[in-house]
Protein backbone atom coordinates (compact mmCIF):
# COMPACT_ATOMS: atom_id res chain seq x y z
CA UNK A 1 0.00 0.00 0.00
CA UNK A 2 1.24 3.46 -0.79
CA UNK A 3 1.85 6.71 0.92
CA UNK A 4 -1.09 8.17 -1.22
CA UNK A 5 -3.22 4.99 -0.79
CA UNK A 6 -3.05 4.97 3.29
CA UNK A 7 -4.03 8.86 3.51
CA UNK A 8 -7.29 8.11 1.28
CA UNK A 9 -8.59 5.01 3.76
CA UNK A 10 -7.51 7.28 6.81
CA UNK A 11 -10.01 9.74 5.56
CA UNK A 12 -12.92 7.51 5.73
CA UNK A 13 -11.17 5.42 8.60
CA UNK A 14 -10.88 7.51 11.89
CA UNK A 15 -9.11 6.13 15.20
CA UNK A 16 -11.47 8.15 17.31
CA UNK A 17 -14.14 5.91 15.93
CA UNK A 18 -12.62 2.68 16.57
CA UNK A 19 -11.75 3.62 19.50
CA UNK A 20 -15.47 4.45 20.84
CA UNK A 21 -16.06 1.16 19.85
CA UNK A 22 -13.03 -0.75 20.98
CA UNK A 23 -13.47 0.45 24.70
CA UNK A 24 -16.79 -0.16 24.60
CA UNK A 25 -16.51 -3.62 23.60
CA UNK A 26 -13.49 -4.89 25.75
CA UNK A 27 -14.84 -2.63 28.47
CA UNK A 28 -18.17 -4.46 28.61
CA UNK A 29 -16.16 -7.82 27.62
CA UNK A 30 -14.17 -7.17 30.73
CA UNK A 31 -16.94 -8.11 32.81
CA UNK A 32 -17.77 -11.65 32.06
CA UNK A 33 -14.00 -12.40 32.04
CA UNK A 34 -13.89 -11.02 35.55
CA UNK A 35 -16.87 -13.15 37.10
CA UNK A 36 -15.07 -16.23 35.38
CA UNK A 37 -11.55 -15.56 36.60
CA UNK A 38 -13.34 -15.25 40.24
CA UNK A 39 -15.07 -18.00 39.75
CA UNK A 40 -11.95 -19.92 38.73
CA UNK A 41 -9.96 -18.51 42.04
CA UNK A 42 -7.38 -17.39 39.08
CA UNK A 43 -4.25 -16.03 40.42
CA UNK A 44 -3.07 -12.18 40.10
CA UNK A 45 -1.01 -12.12 36.69
CA UNK A 46 -4.77 -13.00 34.93
CA UNK A 47 -6.26 -10.34 36.65
CA UNK A 48 -2.87 -7.88 35.41
CA UNK A 49 -3.65 -9.08 31.72
CA UNK A 50 -7.25 -8.51 32.11
CA UNK A 51 -6.77 -4.59 33.69
CA UNK A 52 -4.26 -4.19 30.58
CA UNK A 53 -6.55 -6.11 27.92
CA UNK A 54 -9.74 -4.67 28.59
CA UNK A 55 -9.20 -0.95 30.10
CA UNK A 56 -5.58 0.09 29.00
CA UNK A 57 -4.91 -1.56 26.15
CA UNK A 58 -8.19 0.54 24.23
CA UNK A 59 -6.49 3.43 24.86
CA UNK A 60 -2.52 2.62 23.89
CA UNK A 61 -3.77 1.54 20.80
CA UNK A 62 -5.81 5.03 20.23
CA UNK A 63 -2.50 6.78 20.66
CA UNK A 64 -0.14 4.97 18.75
CA UNK A 65 -2.91 5.20 15.67
CA UNK A 66 -3.08 9.43 16.61
CA UNK A 67 0.61 9.63 16.73
CA UNK A 68 1.50 7.44 14.03
CA UNK A 69 2.64 8.71 10.34
CA UNK A 70 -0.17 6.10 9.11
CA UNK A 71 -2.60 6.04 11.46
CA UNK A 72 -5.02 3.30 8.79
CA UNK A 73 -1.87 0.87 9.15
CA UNK A 74 -1.39 1.05 12.64
CA UNK A 75 -4.91 1.35 13.43
CA UNK A 76 -5.04 -2.31 11.37
CA UNK A 77 -2.41 -3.89 13.40
CA UNK A 78 -3.71 -2.91 16.69
CA UNK A 79 -7.64 -4.54 15.15
CA UNK A 80 -5.45 -7.17 14.49
CA UNK A 81 -3.95 -7.52 17.79
CA UNK A 82 -7.24 -7.61 19.45
CA UNK A 83 -7.48 -10.75 18.13
CA UNK A 84 -4.86 -11.83 19.70
CA UNK A 85 -6.24 -10.79 22.90
CA UNK A 86 -9.96 -12.38 22.26
CA UNK A 87 -7.80 -15.51 21.70
CA UNK A 88 -5.81 -15.51 24.74
CA UNK A 89 -8.71 -15.04 26.82
CA UNK A 90 -9.91 -18.37 25.40
CA UNK A 91 -7.85 -20.10 27.07
CA UNK A 92 -7.35 -18.53 30.25
CA UNK A 93 -10.91 -18.60 30.96
CA UNK A 94 -10.92 -22.32 30.41
CA UNK A 95 -12.94 -22.33 27.24
CA UNK A 96 -15.47 -21.09 29.30
CA UNK A 97 -18.27 -21.63 26.63
CA UNK A 98 -20.51 -18.91 26.36
CA UNK A 99 -18.10 -15.78 27.09
CA UNK A 100 -15.25 -17.54 24.62
CA UNK A 101 -17.99 -18.07 22.01
CA UNK A 102 -18.76 -14.15 22.44
CA UNK A 103 -15.13 -12.84 22.91
CA UNK A 104 -14.54 -14.71 19.34
CA UNK A 105 -17.84 -13.74 17.38
CA UNK A 106 -17.49 -10.05 18.27
CA UNK A 107 -13.61 -10.01 17.99
CA UNK A 108 -14.52 -11.21 14.00
CA UNK A 109 -18.05 -9.13 13.51
CA UNK A 110 -15.43 -6.00 14.17
CA UNK A 111 -12.83 -7.21 11.63
CA UNK A 112 -15.59 -7.54 9.06
CA UNK A 113 -17.44 -4.17 9.79
CA UNK A 114 -14.22 -2.09 9.60
CA UNK A 115 -14.39 -2.46 6.33
CA UNK A 116 -10.74 -3.70 5.85
CA UNK A 117 -11.00 -6.54 3.35
CA UNK A 118 -9.97 -9.88 4.39
CA UNK A 119 -8.98 -8.57 7.75
CA UNK A 120 -10.98 -10.93 9.42
CA UNK A 121 -9.30 -13.39 7.52
CA UNK A 122 -5.97 -12.46 8.08
CA UNK A 123 -6.65 -12.42 11.84
CA UNK A 124 -7.71 -15.77 12.37
CA UNK A 125 -3.76 -16.57 13.09
CA UNK A 126 -3.62 -14.69 15.83
CA UNK A 127 -6.49 -15.70 16.99
CA UNK A 128 -5.42 -19.47 16.98
CA UNK A 129 -1.42 -17.94 18.54
CA UNK A 130 -3.96 -15.75 20.88
CA UNK A 131 -5.26 -19.57 22.16
CA UNK A 132 -2.21 -21.90 22.13
CA UNK A 133 -0.05 -19.22 23.95
CA UNK A 134 -1.64 -19.37 27.79
CA UNK A 135 -1.61 -22.49 27.25
CA UNK A 136 1.89 -23.21 28.36
CA UNK A 137 0.71 -21.97 31.80
CA UNK A 138 -2.89 -23.37 31.91
CA UNK A 139 -1.99 -26.85 30.30
CA UNK A 140 -5.29 -26.64 28.32
CA UNK A 141 -7.10 -26.26 31.56
CA UNK A 142 -11.29 -26.98 30.09
CA UNK A 143 -14.09 -26.16 31.91
CA UNK A 144 -16.31 -25.20 29.48
CA UNK A 145 -19.44 -24.91 32.15
CA UNK A 146 -21.05 -21.37 31.48
CA UNK A 147 -22.66 -20.97 35.08
CA UNK A 148 -25.99 -18.30 35.44
CA UNK A 149 -24.01 -15.18 36.83
CA UNK A 150 -21.56 -15.50 33.53
CA UNK A 151 -24.83 -15.68 31.60
CA UNK A 152 -26.21 -12.75 33.13
CA UNK A 153 -22.63 -11.02 32.96
CA UNK A 154 -22.75 -11.48 29.24
CA UNK A 155 -26.12 -9.61 28.68
CA UNK A 156 -24.52 -6.43 28.60
CA UNK A 157 -22.40 -6.81 26.11
CA UNK A 158 -23.99 -9.28 23.84
CA UNK A 159 -27.06 -6.40 23.97
CA UNK A 160 -25.63 -3.08 24.10
CA UNK A 161 -22.00 -3.94 21.61
CA UNK A 162 -24.25 -4.96 19.04
CA UNK A 163 -26.98 -2.44 19.70
CA UNK A 164 -24.26 0.39 19.39
CA UNK A 165 -22.43 -1.55 16.26
CA UNK A 166 -25.38 -1.78 14.38
CA UNK A 167 -26.38 1.90 15.04
CA UNK A 168 -22.95 2.72 13.82
CA UNK A 169 -23.30 0.89 10.30
CA UNK A 170 -27.22 1.80 10.29
CA UNK A 171 -25.16 5.91 10.08
CA UNK A 172 -22.44 5.00 7.73
CA UNK A 173 -24.95 3.60 5.36
CA UNK A 174 -27.19 6.69 5.57
CA UNK A 175 -24.42 8.63 4.83
CA UNK A 176 -23.86 6.54 1.31
CA UNK A 177 -27.26 6.78 0.80
CA UNK A 178 -27.45 10.50 0.32
CA UNK A 179 -24.03 10.62 -0.96
CA UNK A 180 -25.39 8.21 -3.80
CA UNK A 181 -28.09 10.67 -3.87
CA UNK A 182 -25.92 13.77 -4.52
CA UNK A 183 -23.92 12.23 -6.79
CA UNK A 184 -27.24 10.93 -9.08
CA UNK A 185 -28.61 14.52 -8.90
CA UNK A 186 -24.97 15.40 -10.23
CA UNK A 187 -25.09 13.07 -12.98
CA UNK A 188 -28.87 14.27 -14.07
CA UNK A 189 -28.63 17.66 -14.21
CA UNK A 190 -27.39 20.83 -15.74
CA UNK A 191 -24.73 21.92 -12.17
CA UNK A 192 -26.02 26.14 -13.49
CA UNK A 193 -29.66 25.57 -14.10
CA UNK A 194 -30.77 22.85 -12.17
CA UNK A 195 -32.19 21.47 -15.20
CA UNK A 196 -31.82 17.90 -17.06
CA UNK A 197 -28.40 17.60 -18.73
CA UNK A 198 -28.84 16.86 -22.38
CA UNK A 199 -27.84 12.89 -21.52
CA UNK A 200 -31.14 12.23 -19.04
CA UNK A 201 -33.44 14.58 -20.58
CA UNK A 202 -33.34 12.24 -24.04
CA UNK A 203 -33.14 9.30 -21.21
CA UNK A 204 -36.63 10.73 -19.86
CA UNK A 205 -37.95 11.96 -23.31
CA UNK A 206 -37.66 7.94 -25.24
CA UNK A 207 -39.27 6.72 -21.79
CA UNK A 208 -42.34 9.13 -22.34
CA UNK A 209 -42.00 8.14 -26.54
CA UNK A 210 -42.33 4.52 -25.94
CA UNK A 211 -45.50 5.52 -23.47
CA UNK A 212 -46.54 7.59 -26.03
CA UNK A 213 -46.90 4.54 -28.68
CA UNK A 214 -48.79 1.92 -25.84
CA UNK A 215 -51.38 4.29 -24.77
CA UNK A 216 -51.84 6.37 -27.88
CA UNK A 217 -50.76 9.86 -25.63
CA UNK A 218 -50.08 13.13 -27.35
CA UNK A 219 -46.78 15.15 -26.66
CA UNK A 220 -45.36 18.44 -28.26
CA UNK A 221 -41.65 19.01 -28.14
CA UNK A 222 -40.01 22.88 -27.78
CA UNK A 223 -36.82 23.90 -28.85
CA UNK A 224 -36.13 26.93 -27.31
CA UNK A 225 -32.83 29.40 -28.17
CA UNK A 226 -31.99 32.65 -26.54
CA UNK A 227 -32.33 35.41 -29.36
CA UNK A 228 -28.54 37.05 -29.34
CA UNK A 229 -27.13 35.41 -26.17
CA UNK A 230 -23.30 35.90 -27.21
CA UNK A 231 -24.27 39.71 -27.38
CA UNK A 232 -25.41 39.69 -23.57
CA UNK A 233 -22.03 37.86 -22.95
CA UNK A 234 -19.64 40.25 -24.80
CA UNK A 235 -21.21 43.36 -23.23
CA UNK A 236 -21.93 42.66 -20.08
CA UNK A 237 -19.86 39.91 -19.31
CA UNK A 238 -20.17 35.65 -18.68
CA UNK A 239 -21.08 36.10 -14.87
CA UNK A 240 -24.26 37.93 -15.94
CA UNK A 241 -24.65 35.90 -18.92
CA UNK A 242 -25.19 32.97 -16.50
CA UNK A 243 -27.58 34.92 -14.34
CA UNK A 244 -29.41 35.21 -17.63
CA UNK A 245 -29.42 31.70 -18.07
CA UNK A 246 -30.67 31.06 -14.91
CA UNK A 247 -33.39 33.62 -14.80
CA UNK A 248 -34.64 31.84 -18.29
CA UNK A 249 -34.39 28.49 -16.72
CA UNK A 250 -36.89 29.35 -13.75
CA UNK A 251 -39.00 30.97 -16.34
CA UNK A 252 -39.63 28.27 -18.54
CA UNK A 253 -39.54 26.13 -15.36
CA UNK A 254 -42.51 28.13 -13.84
CA UNK A 255 -44.34 28.42 -16.93
CA UNK A 256 -44.34 25.08 -17.82
CA UNK A 257 -46.69 22.11 -16.55
CA UNK A 258 -45.48 19.89 -13.83
CA UNK A 259 -45.05 16.50 -15.92
CA UNK A 260 -43.32 18.56 -18.80
CA UNK A 261 -39.68 17.47 -19.44
CA UNK A 262 -37.16 20.10 -19.70
CA UNK A 263 -33.66 20.24 -19.89
CA UNK A 264 -30.72 22.45 -21.05
CA UNK A 265 -29.20 21.29 -24.25
CA UNK A 266 -25.80 23.08 -23.63
CA UNK A 267 -24.98 26.68 -23.83
CA UNK A 268 -28.07 28.80 -24.69
CA UNK A 269 -30.63 26.55 -25.79
CA UNK A 270 -33.23 24.25 -24.00
CA UNK A 271 -35.45 21.69 -24.65
CA UNK A 272 -38.81 20.72 -23.32
CA UNK A 273 -41.45 18.16 -23.61
CA UNK A 274 -44.90 18.30 -23.13
CA UNK A 275 -47.32 15.63 -22.73
CA UNK A 276 -50.50 17.65 -24.99
CA UNK A 277 -50.96 17.81 -28.21
CA UNK A 278 -49.55 20.69 -30.68
CA UNK A 279 -53.10 24.04 -30.25
CA UNK A 280 -52.39 23.59 -26.46
CA UNK A 281 -48.55 23.70 -26.39
CA UNK A 282 -48.42 26.55 -28.58
CA UNK A 283 -50.50 28.47 -25.71
CA UNK A 284 -47.55 27.49 -23.36
CA UNK A 285 -45.11 28.85 -25.81
CA UNK A 286 -46.65 31.97 -26.07
CA UNK A 287 -46.64 31.95 -22.13
CA UNK A 288 -42.95 31.22 -22.00
CA UNK A 289 -42.15 33.70 -24.73
CA UNK A 290 -44.18 36.68 -23.35
CA UNK A 291 -42.48 36.28 -19.70
CA UNK A 292 -39.18 35.81 -20.77
CA UNK A 293 -39.98 39.39 -22.33
CA UNK A 294 -40.72 40.98 -18.96
CA UNK A 295 -37.67 39.37 -17.02
CA UNK A 296 -35.65 42.61 -15.47
CA UNK A 297 -31.99 41.74 -14.76
CA UNK A 298 -30.27 43.45 -11.99
CA UNK A 299 -32.80 46.22 -12.35
CA UNK A 300 -30.51 46.94 -15.68
CA UNK A 301 -33.26 48.09 -17.99
CA UNK A 302 -30.59 48.00 -20.63
CA UNK A 303 -30.65 44.04 -21.01
CA UNK A 304 -33.53 42.70 -22.58
CA UNK A 305 -34.10 39.10 -23.63
CA UNK A 306 -36.41 37.11 -25.80
CA UNK A 307 -36.39 33.95 -27.00
CA UNK A 308 -37.14 32.29 -30.16
CA UNK A 309 -39.36 28.46 -29.98
CA UNK A 310 -39.71 25.77 -33.10
CA UNK A 311 -42.32 22.94 -32.18
CA UNK A 312 -43.31 20.08 -33.45
CA UNK A 313 -45.79 17.33 -32.19
CA UNK A 314 -45.11 13.84 -31.89
CA UNK A 315 -46.30 11.44 -34.69
CA UNK A 316 -46.50 8.07 -32.90
CA UNK A 317 -46.06 5.69 -35.98
CA UNK A 318 -43.13 7.51 -37.89
CA UNK A 319 -41.13 9.58 -35.46
CA UNK A 320 -38.02 8.74 -33.22
CA UNK A 321 -36.49 11.43 -30.58
CA UNK A 322 -33.78 12.33 -33.53
CA UNK A 323 -36.26 12.97 -35.93
CA UNK A 324 -38.65 14.31 -33.86
CA UNK A 325 -36.09 16.94 -32.35
CA UNK A 326 -34.97 17.79 -35.95
CA UNK A 327 -38.28 18.55 -37.10
CA UNK A 328 -38.60 20.62 -34.25
CA UNK A 329 -35.22 22.22 -34.97
CA UNK A 330 -36.08 23.64 -38.79
CA UNK A 331 -39.00 25.16 -37.17
CA UNK A 332 -36.36 26.69 -34.28
CA UNK A 333 -34.60 28.15 -37.24
CA UNK A 334 -38.06 29.72 -39.18
CA UNK A 335 -38.40 30.84 -36.28
CA UNK A 336 -35.07 32.80 -35.95
CA UNK A 337 -35.36 33.53 -39.53
CA UNK A 338 -38.89 35.30 -39.63
CA UNK A 339 -37.17 38.07 -37.17
CA UNK A 340 -36.64 35.86 -33.66
CA UNK A 341 -38.65 36.51 -30.67
CA UNK A 342 -41.27 34.46 -31.73
CA UNK A 343 -42.78 30.43 -32.08
CA UNK A 344 -43.10 28.36 -35.40
CA UNK A 345 -44.61 25.67 -36.21
CA UNK A 346 -45.39 23.55 -39.13
CA UNK A 347 -49.42 23.85 -40.34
Amino acid sequence: MTLKQTSNKHKTFMPTVVYKFRILGMGLGGIPVAVVLLENNSPYPYWIWWAFSCYLWPYLAFIRAKKSTTPFISERNNLTFDSFIAGTWVSLLHFNLLPSVLLLTITTADKISSGIKNLWLRSLPFVLAGILFPTLFTQFAYQPHTSTSVVLACLPILFLHTFFVSFGSYKLVRKVQKQNKKLKTLSETDFLTGMYNRRHWQEKVENMMENCRNTGQIATILLIDIDDFKIINDEFGHSIGDDVLITIAHTIKDSTPEDAIIGRLGGDEFAVVIPKDLNQSILIAQTIRKNINTIKYHNNQSIKCSVSIGLEEINITEHNLRSWFDTADQSLYQAKSNGKNQIYYKQ
